[in-house]
Parts: structure tokens; C-alpha cells; sequence
């Protein structure tokens, strides 16, 4: 299966005079971005998806809750593997941003997979 190539909060992507498209492993993480910044609830069809992180900018992060509300959504995916364990790292940096490192198994290759982001 393949999609349109974006990136959560930015412009469709491009490729050789038209929309880019893309799959596997790069398809997932797309969508693990996607779900990880959507708001709980925002998503009419399906209103359990979605974590949120945007929405924790400015609050007191709890890492351990963070994590657990990340592992159960990248779970949820049906491009992760579901019977191998979704790693989750979340740390501050120096400049008070949150680093966040989620490592999973690709359904569809067995290969370990990161998805990597701060906000």
C-alpha cells in the first residue's frame, strides 16, 4: 500500500512534476507522526485516535504518562509489529525542549524502526 507524502503541519510533498508518494517503512512513519500529534477527539471518524503532543507545550511533562499514551497509540498501528515492544525515550534538552525517541518493529519487514522529534 502507498499514500501521498506528508508530513504532519506541512505542504504535500513533491516528486518529478507531481504529488510524491510513498510506503513501507517511510508510510508508517508518517502516520505514527500524524496520530502522535493529533488531539484526542479530533479525528471525527475514530475519536480515540491520536495523543496530542502539541497539545502538552507549556505543561508539566510527565514522562512516564507520556510514554505510556505513545506506546499505546504507535501500537495501534497496523504497520508496527504488534507482538514486538514500542521503546519510548522522552528527555528535556538543554533549551527546555522535549526529545522524544520511539523505537518499534515495521510489521511488514521485521527490521527495527526510530521515529525521532522534539517539541
Amino acid at each position: 500500500m502507498s499514500s501521498v507524502g506528508h508530513f504532519y503541519g506541512g505542504d504535500l510533498l513533491l516528486a518529478d512534476g507531481g504529488l510524491a508518494v510513498v510506503s513501507g517503512s517511510e508510510e508508517v512513519r508518517q502516520r505514527l507522526l500524524r496520530r502522535l500529534l493529533t488531539n484526542v477527539g479530533d479525528y471525527f471518524w475514530q475519536l480515540d485516535y491520536g495523543v496530542g503532543l502539541q497539545g502538552m507545550i507549556g505543561n508539566v511533562i510527565v514522562p512516564s504518562t507520556m510514554q505510556a499514551e505513545i506506546r499505546v497509540q504507535v501500537q495501534k498501528d497496523a504497520g508496527v509489529d504488534p507482538y514486538s515492544p514500542v521503546e519510548v525515550e522522552i528527555s528535556s534538552g538543554s533549551d527546555g525542549m522535549c526529545l522524544c525517541k520511539i523505537s518499534y518493529v515495521d510489521a511488514e519487514t521485521g527490521q527495527q524502526q526510530t521515529l525521532d522529534f522534539s517539541s
